[in-house]
């Protein structure tokens, strides 16, 4: 794995179209919920919301 922020700015990509058959697992999303509890804000506030929503 690669640590180095400019690999990573240098390699980004845009998605420009989503597979619909592939669908994040239940437990990869908790594992997001979890990192988001632990999102750095400005004076520790947390002021924000976050939406995960899914459709077909």
């Amino acid at each position: 794995m690669n640590n180095d922020i400019i690999h990573y700015a240098k390699n980004r990509h845009t998605v420009k179209a989503y597979d619909p058959s592939k669908k994040i697992s239940d437990e990869n999303i908790k594992k997001v919920k979890e990192l988001l509890r632990f999102s750095a804000s400005s004076t520790n506030a947390q002021p924000w919301h976050f939406v995960i929503a899914s459709t077909d």
